[in-house]
């Protein structure tokens, strides 16, 4: 390769994304889009020339952030889905291109996106990979599963039975889907009820097996405890969010179930920001700025209460075990849960009694192997993508400086 297409980047230290102890002042040579060499200064051994070199003496390197869930056409702006499914597709892969430039340059190089309507994920994948529009490579499920009536019924992924499920999925793996999301439970939906399955069986387990025929990887929405149960017993490689309701609307830690989880070999994505974090940072700075009436206070602690809850489920599966299957997804894009910021996930990851080490590879490694593409993300090491952030300061005694992001590359180009 020509000495002039190489970068080399002087890092202060680097963490590969594998959960070793980091590399103190560090050397990433990009060589186009692909990382050449990794390792500390002293070794480099090699003549550079000073035009080639990046000094980011004062900051960590990561890998590129991968984010296991996402809703990119959804407009985070606080409305409900019902609102936001009056938007037109047009401006839904409008606004998507705005969320994944967000994204990106906050130091997410790749993401997963769980659902959206029609074909509009497909199109922004394909304008990203275009150059028409620059973002985090995306994964897509396309339309999510769902039953009539169901949590993002709107999304036009209706499928009763067997066999329409059976058909559904082969129709999004012809369109191109990366994954197979499947809405197992109810959720945010007008109509729907988070407490409960949607799905039999019987049902999951059809969508499963012919995603998997297919080559494709499935996700399972679980908000409630029976849904959990059915996902697992279908075979689900994920599940998402995981908060243990019953029918009677109680998030009840369940210990069977969690040791059946951690025994599953399933991966688990918590998606602790979509508790209502946002809400909670943005009522908390009102009221240190200009006080908050009755109705925020009350918003206030209930939602810190829910945080509470989901923080204390996560503490107990990792206590079982299932640390090394949890990974951070976002959910931004619904109600108000910002792009942009996967910072709060790592944090709310290690809130919830992560090291920041298992925080940091829960959004990188970890992630990349959730999503299928541990081969392609979430480690720094040479052959790989050169997907990196570096941030200001160490993740490693302050998990919020992950949200102080010094430079972005992505394919060993800087986007940031």
């Amino acid at each position: 390769m020509e000495e002039q297409m190489r970068t080399y980047l002087r890092i202060g230290r680097l963490i590969d994304g594998r959960g070793g102890a980091p590399i103190e002042d560090a050397v990433i040579r990009i060589d186009g889009a692909r990382i050449g060499r990794v390792g500390p200064a002293a070794a480099l051994g090699e003549a550079v020339d000073p035009d080639a070199w990046v000094d980011f003496a004062a900051g960590t390197a990561l890998p590129g952030l991968v984010d296991a869930h996402t809703h990119f056409s959804l407009s985070a702006d606080g409305r409900s889905y019902e609102e936001m499914a009056l938007d037109p597709d047009e401006l839904m892969a409008i606004n998507g291109a705005r969320n994944a430039l967000r994204h990106l340059r906050s130091g997410v190089t790749t993401a997963r996106d769980n659902g959206a309507r029609n074909r509009v994920v497909f199109v922004l994948r394909e304008a990203i990979e275009r150059g028409y529009a620059e973002g985090p490579r995306l994964l897509v499920s396309g339309r999510p599963l769902t039953c009539s009536a169901g949590h993002f019924h709107w999304c036009n992924g209706v499928a009763d039975g067997e066999l329409e499920i059976r058909r559904a999925v082969r129709r999004l793996v012809a369109e191109g889907a990366d994954h197979i999301k499947i809405m197992a439970s109810g959720g945010g939906t007008v109509g729907t009820d988070p407490t409960r399955a949607s799905y039999t069986v019987a049902e999951l387990r059809a969508a499963v097996e012919t995603a998997h025929e297919l080559g494709r990887p499935t996700t399972s929405h679980c908000r409630a405890l029976e849904s959990m149960r059915r996902a697992m017993e279908a075979g689900s490689d994920c599940l998402e969010h995981g908060e243990f309701l019953t029918p009677g609307g109680e998030m009840s830690f369940d210990e069977e179930t969690g040791k059946r989880l951690v025994d599953s070999g399933i991966y688990l994505s918590p998606t602790l920001q979509a508790s209502g974090w946002d809400t909670i940072l943005r009522l908390r700075e009102k009221r240190e700025t200009s006080g908050l009436d009755a109705t925020e206070t009350s918003a206030l602690a209930a939602t810190e209460r829910e945080t509470e809850e989901r923080l204390a489920q996560v503490g107990r599966l990792l206590q079982l075990g299932m640390g090394p299957r949890i990974v951070a997804g976002t959910d931004a894009g619904c109600f108000d849960f910002s792009f942009g910021h996967m910072d709060y996930a790592l944090d709310l990851l290690a809130k919830a009694g992560m090291t920041p080490m298992q925080a940091i590879i829960a959004g990188t490694s970890v992630a990349a192997a959730a999503c299928g593409v541990a081969d392609e993300a979430g480690i720094l090491e040479a052959g790989r993508p050169a997907d990196i952030l570096i941030v200001d300061g160490d993740p490693l005694t302050d998990i919020a400086a992950v949200g102080r992001v010094t430079a972005v590359y992505q394919g060993g180009r800087r986007v940031t």
